[in-house]
């Protein structure tokens, strides 16, 4: 997480996108918390258009219900209306 907000700081806006997505990909009941969602939503939200945005975001989403991940089910942690 400190790594992707490192690279956007620095604005390197896709690295950071793909840090917090590689890490998901890695082990999704690890690594996707409340916080590497809503971090790596801001991102999509910032780095892309709505359509493609929420499109992002509703795929993680279903990537969180895939896995049981209960406290993420909500549409807050992923930022969406």
């Amino acid at each position: 997480n400190n790594l992707a907000l490192t690279a956007l700081y620095t604005c390197r806006m896709t690295e950071a996108v793909q840090t917090l997505e590689d890490l998901i990909r890695t082990s999704p009941t690890s690594f996707l918390t409340e916080t590497i969602a809503f971090n790596v939503c801001t991102l999509y939200e910032l780095g892309h258009d709505t359509h493609v945005s929420e499109r992002k975001k509703r795929i993680l989403q279903l990537i969180a219900k895939r896995f049981y991940l209960h406290d993420l089910g909500d549409a807050e942690s992923f930022r969406l209306s």
